[in-house]
């Protein structure tokens, strides 16, 4: 009873503050953004679309010759994983067990599937990790960088350094599958990296694609870092973080409009492969082993 009624109180809040966002940031900036996007919009879709099969690729990467399932059935289960991601705000601790729930179900042994599906969340995370140091050094050293907005990328670059870190010291001491599958095969390991890092990029593509079809004038390395410092707003729930895009936006000289409407949009861009998955579980509901 208690975990309902806070849920309803964080769901009402989210809406509030939603409400409260819109309306002082200014409805018809914000409906006006959306409005020069249209039908731009799918192009936003495909690009996401782009980087899920990219950490398909990846995720194939992380099996076995015997027991790797087809690549359009991984696909499949990305496509699933996003949706429960979506729909129910948990990130990954309810969509990554999914999708190697679903990977069992595809024949292979659950000890292959976690591993598999683990390795790629940790490969993705470290080249995530990678790329926000490198970001934010730049930001720090070569862009003239507000205070409100320095202390909060040094957070988050120690952060990301602290991350590699550990990661480093735990491959090397420690000997278990999911570690063998990222440590012992440098060519496997080179390939799944590659792969991430091609991911990463479409969600750099992703951000600069939204913000022009918005008639945001934005050069593609300042969309760059927009993204990737957004990982702070991404922290938050909904409502807050769309109130953490507009303060970014603002901090980076961008309209703080542009940072909700974005927000509001990479949800809706989730939503949309929400319903992608939620239709291929409804194709299929009893028998996800033939994805």
């Amino acid at each position: 009873m208690r975990k309902h009624l806070l849920r309803v109180v964080l769901s009402l809040t989210a809406a509030g503050l939603l409400a409260l966002l819109f309306y002082r940031l200014g409805p018809e900036n914000i409906l006006l953004l959306f409005g020069q996007m249209r039908w731009k919009f799918f192009g936003v879709v495909l690009i996401f679309g782009a980087q899920e099969i990219m950490r398909a690729l990846a995720l194939v990467q992380c099996f076995s010759g015997d027991t790797r399932p087809a690549f359009r059935k991984l696909v499949y289960i990305r496509l699933i994983g996003e949706g429960v991601r979506a729909v129910t705000l948990t990130g990954p601790f309810l969509s990554e067990p999914t999708r190697a729930w679903l990977i069992r179900r595809q024949g292979v042994p659950s000890a292959e599937a976690i591993t598999a599906t683990v390795a790629e969340y940790a490969a993705s995370s470290l080249m995530s990790a990678f790329l926000t140091i490198v970001c934010v050094l730049y930001l720090l050293n070569y862009l003239q960088t507000p205070r409100e907005l320095r202390v909060p990328a040094i957070v988050l670059m120690c952060g990301s350094a602290a991350f590699l870190i550990i990661a480093f010291i735990v491959m090397r001491r420690m000997d278990n599958p999911l570690l063998r599958v990222l440590r012992d095969r440098p060519d496997r390991l080179a390939r799944i990296a590659a792969l991430e890092f091609v991911a990463q990029f479409f969600l750099l593509i992703e951000t600069y694609w939204a913000l022009i079809s918005m008639g945001v004038m934005v050069s593609f390395l300042t969309a760059s870092i927009s993204e990737i410092l957004s990982k702070l707003a991404n922290l938050a729930f909904a409502g807050a973080a769309e109130g953490a895009y507009a303060l970014l936006f603002h901090a980076l000289g961008l309209p703080a409009a542009a940072g909700f409407a974005l927000s509001l949009i990479k949800r809706m861009r989730s939503l949309a492969y929400a319903l992608i998955g939620l239709g291929i579980l409804a194709v299929v509901p009893d028998h996800a082993h033939n994805l």
